[in-house]
């Protein structure tokens, strides 16, 4: 699971797929080894076929739990010769990207193309020098397929002092809301209920379960991953979004600014968290445990609910559906299922947020975009640079670099894109040649829309279950996104350390007190600086 975490209606799907369709209309495919560049080797995204291949360094964060070699993967390759570039690729794992990326920054080995995951990082690295300023380059005439995929508000929103320093992207098609509220389907059934919608029939629910299965944890947790400290990695989303807050996020009403941390309505939740967890609803391990081990108690049934990443119910399914056969001795005698992602799902059932006795709740949903991608001042040759970011943005080029080969990794029927599932060995992750596919790996600065023709990608599970997420109607966004803050870049980590710390020790017994304090400490530790240069920042965006 990536730890997007709080970033990212199904009428939204349609206007989604819409906008994906407008991009196939609109995008001419440019084959950049034969067509022509213009002097400044912008102008019309193409690269002149005598050009030597140009060399761009990459720093590409890989699940090193898997075997990969990259002077095998035939995707890197195939885009090296479409594009004309030779990529240099360092490989981190990925958990520890943000950790790696950090110390290139810091020592000033920057590679060529950045991509920044958190919005407090890329504005203090603009405000260092440490990537090309773009204002100029970035318009109709030299970058038009950039300006497809990222409308000039977007860019507008990105500014840092007025300039342009990076490409915004999203993650994904559309903005918002990503989790699920994910339940056992059977042990619902068992309890002779239904889906709770509100925070007292959930609360009565994990009682039931509770009382009818002592072995089985009603609600489990686990801890941050990807190298940034999170509060609960979004465990408990559900419960303070019924109080109508949620950790984190900064609030504006009328000019005036706050944050859902310091809220009087954030001790109402951690109390009830508090009761939770007294009674043995909440696992008593949710503060140490990684995804993995939650995803075993999961798989060997010890788990009735958990908040999920909308794309991992597919395979989660099959994984216990594998656990039950073989308790019952049915499981197949080579261990496996078939593919059962085109299937609906058989023991986990998902809901969006449940609502508080006032009929509502927040959910927590990312920013218009949630990474940014932006050239290394350092770099070589920054105009050639984006003119390569501007050719992989045509039609053609990102379907390669997001999907792959036509004909291989994927195939047009009927005119509906599938992607070819059984192409690679799942142990040696190659194919019967011996190539690497790494698809949606390199994607240089991918735009705001997202993946072309990622909707239709998608099987039934996964679709039902972004379905559920997206169309989440108590979305909200922080209110901080793209103002301007130095406290809240220097002071936010720390502040947001002391909170987690705070935050668990309540739900684990600490007196509330402990949460009045907390408030005071934030305020006196930057909060009140941040709050006052978040409502400048607006008054001078808004033109007050």
């Amino acid at each position: 699971m990536s730890n997007q975490g709080k970033v990212w209606s199904y009428s939204a799907f349609a206007v989604i797929l819409a906008g994906s369709v407008t991009l196939a209309g609109c995008s001419k495919a440019v084959d950049p080894v034969a067509a022509t560049s213009s002097p400044t080797g912008i102008t019309g995204s193409a690269v002149p076929i005598s050009d030597a291949p140009y060399e761009l360094k990459w720093l590409k964060g890989q699940d090193i739990s898997k075997p990969y070699d990259p002077s095998k993967d035939l995707i890197m390759h195939t885009i090296e010769k479409k594009l004309n570039i030779k990529i240099i690729p360092e490989m981190v794992d990925v958990q520890q990207y943000k950790t790696k990326l950090n110390l290139k920054m810091s020592s000033g080995d920057i590679p060529d193309v950045v991509r920044i995951d958190f919005a407090d990082d890329f504005q203090k690295y603009a405000q260092q020098g440490a990537f090309y300023d773009l204002t100029n380059l970035i318009n109709e005439k030299d970058t038009p397929n950039i300006l497809k995929e990222v409308p000039k508000e977007v860019f507008e929103q990105a500014k840092v002092n007025g300039k342009i320093y990076g490409i915004p992207y999203q993650g994904g098609p559309g903005a918002g809301y990503r989790w699920n509220l994910v339940l056992r389907k059977d042990y619902l059934e068992s309890a002779g209920t239904q889906v709770p919608k509100t925070l007292d029939e959930y609360y009565d629910l994990l009682k039931k379960i509770k009382a009818a299965k002592p072995d089985v944890i009603p609600l489990g947790g686990y801890t941050a991953q990807i190298g940034q400290q999170k509060y609960a990695n979004n465990s408990f989303d559900h419960i303070f979004g019924a109080f109508g807050v949620t950790p984190g996020y900064f609030t504006e009403k009328n000019g005036t600014f706050s944050n859902y941390d310091i809220d009087p309505k954030m001790k109402d939740a951690l109390l009830y968290l508090q009761k939770m967890y007294a009674e043995g609803l909440i696992d008593k391990e949710f503060a140490t445990i990684k995804e993995e081990q939650l995803r075993a108690k999961l798989f060997s049934g010890k788990l009735f609910s958990w908040m999920g990443w909308w794309s991992t119910p597919n395979d989660y399914d099959t994984q216990v559906e594998t656990n039950e056969l073989k308790k019952s001795g049915k499981l197949a005698t080579d261990g496996k299922l078939p593919d059962q992602s085109f299937q609906p799902l058989k023991y986990l059932t998902l809901t969006d947020s449940i609502v508080g006795s006032d009929g509502k709740a927040v959910a927590p949903a990312g920013a218009p975009f949630g990474q940014m991608h932006a050239i290394s001042a350092k770099t070589k040759d920054p105009k050639k640079v984006l003119s390569i970011i501007e050719n992989s943005l045509s039609l053609e080029n990102q379907m390669l670099t997001v999907w792959g080969i036509e004909g291989e990794d994927y195939k047009i029927d009927n005119g509906k894109m599938k992607l070819v599932t059984d192409l690679l060995d799942p142990k040696t992750q190659q194919d019967k040649n011996g190539n690497f596919r790494g698809v949606q790996s390199y994607l240089f600065a991918p735009g705001l829309k997202g993946w072309p023709r990622y909707l239709e990608s998608l099987p039934l599970r996964q679709s039902q279950a972004l379905d559920v997420a997206i169309n989440n109607k108590f979305q909200i966004t922080d209110a901080s996104n793209y103002l301007d803050s130095p406290t809240k870049i220097a002071k936010l980590v720390e502040l947001n350390t002391m909170r987690d710390s705070v935050f668990t020790q309540i739900i684990m017994g600490a007196d509330g007190k402990k949460f009045d304090e907390f408030v005071e400490k934030w305020k006196s530790q930057g909060g009140t600086q941040i709050l006052s240069e978040l409502e400048a920042s607006f008054k001078k965006k808004s033109g007050m």
